[in-house]
Formats: C-alpha cells, sequence, structure tokens
C-alpha cells in the first residue's frame, strides 16, 4: 500500500481561505497528499470550485460533519451561569468545533490515514509523513498547557502528559482505526454528559476555563497512541518557523527562501494579525545574511528579543 495516499484537511473560514489561497502552490507542490481537502461554509466551497488549483482540492461543508448549531447550542446551555443572558460569541464556539470536525472526519475517510494541517502554515520543502520502517510519525514540538490534560485525564482517566515535549504541531497524521476508537470509548462513556463525543469533550471542561483553549485534539490522541498503542508510531523532531510573519510577507518569498528555510525547518507559519517587524525587515530574506547565517542561526538569534514561543533544539541537532 502507498503510504502517502491520503488526504490533508484544512478547516478554514472564507476569510481564512483568501489568504491561503495566494499561497496555494507551495501548499499543492509539498504536501505528501492526494488533495487538500478544504471544511467549511458553503462559501468556502464557492472558493475552491472557483481556485486553479482546484484539480488538487477538495471541500466538505463543515455541517455535513457536525452542524455548527448543535455545538453552539450545547456550549450556550453548558455556558449559561457565565453567559447571563447574553449571547455566546461565535469565536469561542469555532476553537473547539474545529478540532471537532477534525475528529470526525475519521468516519468518513476512505483511507486508512489523513492528516490535519493549519491553514496558515507552508511546508519549506517535500516531506514524508512515514518512517522508512513504514511507521506514521508523531511530530514533536515545545508546547504546554495544564487545562488540556486536566480536560483529558477526566475524559480517559488512565491518560497524563507523559513526555516533556508536546505532540502539538502545525498538522498531525491521524489512523482513522484509532481515531474511531477513541470517539467510541468516549461515547460509550455513560458518566460523562451528552450522547456524542464532542458533547461529552465540552461538559468535561471546567466551567472557569472553557473560554480558554482548554481541550487539544492533537495532545489527546498523541497521549492516547502512546498509552494504548505506543508501538504504532515513531517520534520526530519536528522545527517549524513559527512566528514568520514577523520576518517575510509571504506573498514577496521566493523559492530561494524557502530553499535556505528548508535545510533547517520543516514549514513556516503566518499567523492572522503577524507584520514583519521594523526590526527584521530585509533581513530574512536579504540573500547575503542568508550566504553568511543558517535560517536556524539567525532565528536563535532574533529570539533573544521575542517574547512568546521560541524554537528549541535539543543538544546534538
Amino acid at each position: 500500500m502507498d503510504h502517502e495516499e491520503y488526504d490533508a484537511l484544512v478547516v478554514v473560514t472564507p476569510k481564512d481561505y483568501l489568504r491561503v489561497e495566494r499561497t496555494m502552490e507551495q501548499l499543492v507542490r509539498y504536501l505528501p497528499v492526494r488533495k487538500i481537502i478544504y471544511i467549511g461554509s458553503v462559501e468556502v466551497g464557492e472558493y475552491v470550485s472557483e481556485s486553479p488549483w482546484k484539480d488538487n482540492l477538495g471541500f466538505i461543508n463543515e455541517n455535513d460533519l457536525i452542524p455548527f448549531s448543535q455545538v453552539y447550542d450545547c456550549m450556550t446551555k453548558i455556558m449559561e451561569p457565565l453567559l447571563q443572558g447574553r449571547a455566546l460569541p461565535r469565536g469561542i464556539v469555532g476553537w473547539y468545533y474545529q478540532q471537532f470536525l477534525k475528529m470526525e472526519y475519521a468516519r468518513v475517510s476512505d483511507h486508512p490515514y489523513y492528516m490535519t494541517w493549519d491553514g496558515d502554515t507552508l511546508p519549506c520543502g517535500a516531506f514524508s509523513m512515514f518512517s522508512a520502517d513504514g511507521r506514521p510519525y508523531f511530530d514533536m514540538k515545545h508546547e504546554y498547557c495544564e487545562e488540556y490534560f486536566v480536560t483529558m485525564t477526566k475524559l480517559f482517566p488512565d491518560l497524563h502528559k507523559l513526555l516533556d515535549k508536546s505532540f502539538i504541531s502545525e498538522h498531525m497524521l491521524f489512523s482513522c482505526v484509532y481515531m474511531k476508537a477513541l470517539m467510541e470509548e468516549l461515547e460509550e462513556r455513560k458518566d460523562l454528559e451528552g450522547e456524542h463525543f464532542w458533547e461529552k469533550i465540552l461538559h468535561s471542561i471546567r466551567l472557569e476555563h472553557i473560554q480558554e483553549s482548554s481541550f487539544s485534539e492533537f495532545e489527546t490522541y498523541g497521549t492516547y497512541m502512546m498509552t494504548r498503542h505506543p508501538e504504532v508510531y515513531e517520534y520526530r523532531n519536528w522545527h517549524s518557523f513559527r512566528y514568520g510573519g514577523y520576518f517575510f510577507r509571504p506573498e514577496e518569498m521566493k523559492e530561494q527562501d524557502y530553499q535556505w528555510l528548508g535545510k533547517d525547518f520543516f514549514a513556516i507559519s503566518f499567523e492572522k494579525g503577524h507584520a514583519v517587524r521594523e526590526d527584521f525587515d530585509h533581513l530574512f530574506n536579504n540573500p547575503v545574511y542568508q550566504q553568511k547565517m543558517s535560517a536556524r542561526q539567525m532565528l536563535e538569534i532574533a529570539q533573544e528579543e521575542m517574547e512568546g514561543y521560541k524554537e528549541v533544539w535539543e543538544e546534538g541537532e
């Protein structure tokens, strides 16, 4: 079986799709998948059908997987003590909803695996999601959110944080068999309120933290697999250029920029709201500097002046 014959899922809003469309060539060229499947509203589907890359793309209406209104109504009911009659902002629901869509896709996929991919992230070059012996990769980074594990342990009492690394990166390769098993195990739990897996997840989040990011499908699935089926996946350190928008304008990037970045990074991300900092402008995309220093070296220096997430390399890497 050709392990590369699977699809990538990208969950987007219409506005986010238009941002992605500008750099679609990089996604189509380097993601190791059959097609890139966009999950979103009817408007997203219209954009996909009009795309010059439409032969490489697919679309699924998000409401055909899980109706947004059901998740919205469930969260509204759970959060009544906090809302006190106010309308629940859609954005709070959206954080959880997009994760539930990625999980539910396991029930409709026509391949044993599928990969989720963040729409704001671009691969810097070719890569595989399977090791030489045919095992899928878990790509590891360094993040930590306590509430992810509080929620996870309520859902699965035998699961606890096992590593100092994180399963959260800009993507994950899921096994349909095991993701379906995870969801079915949740749905069989009679002590957790709700019928569907996503209802049980929402009811398990501590109310005072539900407006935060208090569930992670990546940390939950990764820990589930490491605990129950540790032989299935191989673990790989995944280095990505997380805050690419502070250093590059994606529409201005050239092939030489990706080649330079690709020596140290698998991918680069451009988060909404990020803009090139004045002190970094024409620095990382300067071919003279690129000849003198590696992307890793330049980022390690730049990170000394930055707050927030920092890319970490282990000794010997």
